[in-house]
């Protein structure tokens, strides 16, 4: 769900965080467990 979010987002992590109902800390904290902190750089 965050891979998809980030896409359909363009890495807007405010918005990223709000459709998924998480804080930004917690959003960067679960991409950096999944590694997924390239996805929204690239």
């Amino acid at each position: 769900m965050i891979r998809l979010a980030l896409h359909r987002y363009r890495g807007q992590m405010s918005e990223v965080a709000r459709k998924l109902g998480i804080g930004r800390s917690t959003l960067y904290r679960k991409m950096k467990d999944f590694g997924l902190e390239e996805e929204a750089t690239g």
